[in-house]
């Protein structure tokens, strides 16, 4: 596994890409049909998906590629075997996160995960986020099965994917809280992300 994206730089984008889609939607466009393999294995998969998590399965892998565009570095395209091989590992770790409730985004905290920050953004949009007026009620299921796919999607990107040179990324998982404060400097100018909470587990960043 490559070190982190640091959750404050991936909250940012996430809460920029929100805001401003019109500046991101040609990179968006770009990446899906680039990494034409994975956009078809979650398109394929989000077929079976109900309440609207389908819809919001496409978007948030789109929202996963940009990151990794905007991280900078090589981006390789992803294979059938890549998305395999993430799948046989997840799959082995799913009875960890199960049962669906109380506990589940902690559970998903403690696991060794590619790009832990960004998977932790997802579990914030699915599980933990105040719903917008208007968007459709997800079921906790459903939304569990979307981010199983989001974690797949990760893991395989993060196997293609060789940082720039010089990247600060972090070599240990620490869990850290969405905040409303805003961080000074911050590039994105989205919503930035407070400090890591020492009761929760720390996992390695690398294998």
């Amino acid at each position: 596994m490559n070190a982190l994206i640091p959750r404050t730089r991936v909250h940012a984008w996430s809460e920029d890409i929100g805001a401003r889609p019109d500046e991101h939607r040609s990179a968006i466009t770009r990446l899906i049909r680039d990494q034409r393999r994975l956009s078809r294995f979650v398109e394929e998969n989000a077929k079976s998906l109900t309440g609207g998590t389908g819809g919001i399965s496409v978007y948030l892998i789109g929202v996963i590629l940009r990151m990794f565009d905007l991280a900078g570095g090589r981006l390789r395209n992803v294979t059938w075997e890549d998305v395999r091989e993430a799948e046989k590992r997840i799959q082995a770790q799913v009875d960890h996160l199960l049962p669906v409730g109380d506990g589940l985004v902690d559970r998903a905290h403690a696991l060794p995960r590619a790009q832990a920050h960004i998977l932790d953004e997802a579990l914030y949009a699915l599980f933990e986020r105040a719903p917008i007026e208007g968007e459709p009620e997800i079921d906790e299921a459903e939304s569990l099965k979307t981010y199983l796919l989001l974690w797949v999607a990760t893991e395989a990107l993060d196997k293609n994917w060789t940082p720039p040179r010089g990247f600060a990324g972090e070599a240990e998982y620490r869990f850290t809280p969405v905040t409303t404060d805003p961080v000074a400097g911050d590039p994105a100018g989205g919503d930035a992300v407070g400090g890591g909470d020492p009761a929760k587990p720390t996992a390695p960043a690398q294998s």
